[in-house]
């Protein structure tokens, strides 16, 4: 594992955040659905929209944690489970910026912090990446 770690540093860091990040949005929103999802601005009509919370927003968080984590033990780099966060990272900043114009949701106040929280999330990794491919 330490082999792993220091054979691409850049890209190890931007791992551990990207694993760290997902499994803790999975427990979040698996202990606390509703709490947590209304601070998204979500609120489901019934208890079956509660269960899709814990779903898709606590389950498939850890699943894709635990793919990145798989995929960098496997191949033993972190490189690939970074290239597959900056997908997964870039479209969600993306399309959520695109779509709070169309939407006009730029108000609200979770999207005053998921903006730029994650604009600076992408930042971060996209560096990482670059970093990855000069130092190494």
């Amino acid at each position: 594992m330490k082999e792993i770690f220091f054979s691409n540093i850049p890209a190890s860091i931007a791992v551990i955040g990207l694993v760290g990040y997902f499994f803790g949005m999975a427990i979040v929103f698996i202990i606390s659905p509703l709490k947590n999802a209304e601070s998204f601005s979500i609120k489901p009509v019934d208890n079956a929209g509660k269960t899709e919370i814990r779903v898709y927003y606590g389950g498939i968080s850890g699943a894709l944690g635990g793919f990145l984590l798989y995929l960098t033990l496997a191949l033993g780099t972190p490189v690939y489970s970074l290239v597959g966060g900056l997908f997964f990272s870039t479209t969600v900043f993306v399309t959520r910026t695109v779509f709070l114009c169309v939407d006009k949701g730029w108000k609200c106040p979770y999207t005053k912090l998921a903006i730029p929280a994650e604009g600076l999330f992408v930042i971060a990794l996209w560096t990482c990446f670059i970093l990855s491919k000069v130092l190494y």
